[in-house]
């Protein structure tokens, strides 16, 4: 994270609204000078809870179950194009037999 959002101008803003939709959906924090909101307290300056902690750590959880599923998959596909890679390398040596 480059900027606060306190710190958009609204030419930043028309230019980056599929940034910004990421970056303040689902509200669980406001700028206290501002009023500005955000997901994480990152975002804004003077960061404000607007959730309570339960629902924090609800998020979090589920934030590091999507976290671990998304690396799995990644995972996943790297095995995939390696196993991939090793039959073409072994059908190029038949060939060139």
């Amino acid at each position: 994270m480059a900027k606060s959002l306190c710190k958009w101008r609204r030419g930043e803003v028309e230019a980056h609204l599929a940034t910004l939709t990421e970056i303040t959906t689902p509200p669980r924090v406001a700028c206290s000078k501002c009023a500005r909101v955000a997901s994480e307290k990152g975002y804004v300056c003077r960061p404000i809870s607007l959730v309570s902690d339960e629902e924090n750590k609800t998020k979090k959880a589920s934030d590091l179950a999507a976290k671990k599923a998304k690396k799995a998959k990644k995972d996943k596909q790297k095995a995939a194009k390696k196993d991939k890679k090793g039959k073409t390398d072994k059908k190029v040596r038949k060939k060139a037999k």
